[in-house]
């Protein structure tokens, strides 16, 4: 449903949220298999009731509830649509209003709308992605050539929600056998009708009917291609007087129109039209209600469909607006002997912790299925653990290889299997990412490079993967790769990859930029390693090089800048950062050895080693980076071309990018920064850093005196092209720089 006076995609993906509740107790009570039959007295008028959808505003449903509960009010049929279908739902299957509240209390808000919410998910391979920087929407190639993403997202963490609050129910295809009577209500998307969901997995009835056009993709239910139902009726009486209802209790949760002074935008007139769309058909079916009905239509209208962390307030909105019909409501009210009697004769369906018999895998992809079996840890014979079911899923679609992966409880001749979906990603069977990066100082102006890589990750059924890169700009790239795992594990691996790149740098003499200078190298790099838990990789390699020095500006740094390079290496690296951009927790930590050697092809014997250690903490809304850097040449021998070269934003602020170059290098470091407000899909800080450190030519020069000491402020956001800052930074050698930054990260490198 719509809502004022914010953009239209968060208007879109906050709505979505309304299905990530989290992790909830299910009730005790035993499993019932009889029939239902939800008739107390021959005589007695059946109730139904029919929640709207309305996003956030829908929490409003859980107050109306508790009241009718309270009042004693038999249900007999349920009909939802979006929010109220989800609502609805895990109420007809046997969930209490404190159960389903307990699980409004529990959700991570600033994490639902991200299908990796979690880095530690995805697999190394994906992580080192974050390195490169594609930080545009990717496009999907299959085909029928290039296509884009059904949504914005495609609503794997959504499903794994809808997944764990509903798999008590999973067991009941048929919703007139759930403890009430239930429809879900999506529309059509070719025909523009309502599409009455009554049989089925439960949880992908819910999904169906909240699927926002644009932001999730559409669901297949009986070969009808379903979205959100509140485009074709959002207040769906017709369907729950077509299921036996004498008397409808309607809880109207839509969003109310705007006024005239609060349309100023595009993107205001557009929700607005949505609104009227969704209104008039509602409105039609209000206008059907007769003397008997009741109709409930919480207030607080100051709230808007995306404010979910104002629930507390719609709850009791809900309360509020149902005690003012109270004396209608109590019309309908039973004596407690014979509510009582009411409630004891529902059935029990809801089926907890389950004995898993057997465990069944339907996988799409093309991925060996033994792939996926050795990332599920549930046992037969044992009780459902959703937490480490939860988390094998996690891992699974953190492979990168399917558009969704959920899984559902069935009885099957008395035996109770989990059954586990990994759907195909139909829309990419390869895949086109984008990169742009610019960086801005002072004195030596901007450099702007604009990256596209072609990936496909499914070579063969053991996740072998090609990829190509792309680069233009001020530092273009060229480079293909073979990345082929070796086991089912996918943790062995090796890669063979071969390209061209360059770097610019500086040259400073007496405090001034002499030149500008950049390394072109043409490269081939051959190597193997071991993957452990998805957040470490050793890897053993060599690598060939051979390169050219070029002026770009200014008077040669180099009479003879061509060079050789061949080096064996060895690294060990660990990340679990939780975002690269602006960490809040994890660790990122690296040791690496070279040697180069001439009958590899390098014109001098040299070795170097190199360590990084960092890491964050936050609490609250501040958080702590700290980062330590050492590179050494053993034997202070490296030539021109391997120089240590850093310097910049978080590398001794106030210095130009590469200025510092030596045979040596260390860094201390800590920034400190603060989220500002509660933009969702645009977090925003602002923060400084304190810094000591240099680069040295001698062993001897690393002391105190030559050691600079260096700070910064800066403030960034989070954008869905990359990371953004804008900062000044100044050090006790007087230098003093202004940096813009958009898409690459500084705080690791």
């Amino acid at each position: 449903m719509p809502t004022r006076k914010c953009n239209v995609f968060i208007i879109l993906y906050m709505i979505l949220s309304l299905s990530c509740f989290s992790r909830l107790a299910i009730g005790e009570n035993p499993r019932n298999e009889t029939p239902a039959n939800h008739s107390l007295l021959s005589d007695r008028p059946k109730i139904g009731l029919v929640l709207s959808g309305g996003g956030a505003r829908g929490f409003a449903h859980i107050g109306v509830l508790k009241v009718l509960e309270k009042n004693r009010v038999p249900i007999d049929y349920i009909v939802g649509t979006s929010m109220g279908s989800i609502i609805g739902g895990l109420y007809a299957i046997g969930l209490t209003t404190e159960e389903i509240e307990q699980g409004v209390q529990s959700i991570a808000w600033d994490k639902v709308f991200n299908d990796f919410a979690n880095r530690n998910y995805k697999t190394f391979r994906r992580k080192s992605d974050d390195f490169d920087f594609f930080n545009i929407h990717r496009v999907g190639i299959n085909e029928n050539g290039l296509q884009l993403s059904p949504g914005l997202i495609e609503g794997q963490q959504i499903e794994l929600a809808l997944d764990r609050l509903a798999y008590p129910g999973f067991h009941i295809n048929n919703y007139d056998e759930l403890k009430i009577p239930f429809r879900a209500v999506a529309t059509d998307i070719t025909t523009g009708k309502p599409f009455v969901i009554q049989s089925g997995n439960i949880a992908r009835a819910m999904r169906a009917s909240m699927s926002i056009p644009g932001a999730l993709p559409p669901i297949t239910i009986d070969d009808r291609l379903l979205v959100d139902g509140g485009i074709a009726n959002n207040v769906p009486i017709d369907i729950a007087r077509d299921m036996g209802a004498d008397i409808i209790i309607v809880v109207d949760v839509s969003a109310p129109l705007s006024k005239k002074e609060d349309i100023r935008s595009t993107v205001e007139i557009t929700a607005q039209l949505v609104t009227i769309m969704t209104r008039r058909i509602a409105d039609i079916q209000l206008k059907t209600l007769k003397g008997a009905d009741v109709l409930i239509v919480p207030g607080r209208k100051d709230i808007s469909s995306s404010e979910f962390e104002k629930y507390p307030e719609l709850i009791e909105a809900g309360k509020k607006a149902a005690e003012r019909k109270l004396r209608a409501i109590q019309k309908l009210s039973l004596p407690a002997e014979a509510y009582s009697d009411y409630l004891a004769a529902l059935p029990e369906v809801a089926m907890e912790n389950p004995v898993i018999d057997f465990i069944e895998i339907k996988n799409e992809t093309a991925l060996n299925d033994d792939v996926i079996q050795v990332r599920i840890h549930q046992k037969t014979g044992e009780p459902l653990d959703i937490r480490q079911l939860e988390q094998d899923i996690s891992y699974i679609y953190g492979l990168d290889f399917s558009s969704s992966v959920v899984y559902s409880v069935e009885t099957r001749n008395g035996k109770t299997g989990l059954i586990i979906f990994v759907r195909s990603r139909d829309w990419a069977n390869s895949y086109l990412q984008f990169g742009l990066s610019i960086k801005s100082e002072t004195e030596i102006g901007s450099l702007t490079d604009f990256n596209v890589a072609y990936t496909k990750n499914n070579l063969n059924d053991m996740a072998g993967e090609f990829r190509a890169i792309a680069g233009l700009g001020s530092q273009p790239e060229l480079s293909a790769e073979i990345y082929q795992p070796l086991n089912v594990e996918l943790d062995l691996f090796v890669s063979a990859k071969a390209g061209l790149t360059t770097t610019i740098f500086p040259n400073i003499v007496d405090d001034r930029v002499a030149s500008i200078e950049r390394f072109q190298r043409r490269y081939l790099d051959l190597s193997a390693g071991k993957i452990f838990k998805q957040t470490t990789k050793f890897s053993l390699g060599v690598h060939f090089a051979d390169g050219n020095t070029d002026t770009i500006s200014g008077d040669s740094l180099y009479l003879d800048g061509d060079f050789r390079e061949g080096f064996f290496y060895t690294r060990l690296f660990h990340d679990s950062l939780d975002n690269l951009s602006f960490p809040n927790t994890g660790a990122f930590a690296g040791i690496g050895l070279k040697s180069n050697r001439q009958s590899l092809g390098a014109d001098n014997d040299y070795e170097q080693l190199q360590l990084v250690l960092s890491g964050a903490s936050t609490y609250k809304r501040y958080t702590l980076f700290s980062r330590a850097i050492v590179e050494t040449s053993i034997n202070e021998d490296a030539p021109f071309n391997a120089l240590y070269r850093h310097g910049g934003f978080l590398e001794i602020s106030g210095t130009l990018e590469r200025e510092l170059v030596g045979q040596y290098f260390g860094l201390v470091e800590a920034a400190f920064y603060r989220r500002l407000g509660n933009i969702t899909f645009l977090p925003i800080y602002t923060g400084f850093s304190v810094e000591a450190g240099n680069a040295w030519n001698r062993r001897a020069d690393i002391n105190a005196e030559n050691t600079t000491l260096a700070a910064s402020i800066f403030i960034g956001a989070d954008t869905f092209i990359g990371p953004l800052y804008l900062s000044f930074g100044f050090n006790d050698n007087g230098q003093q720089a202004l940096y813009f930054n958009l898409g690459q990260s500084f705080l690791v490198k």
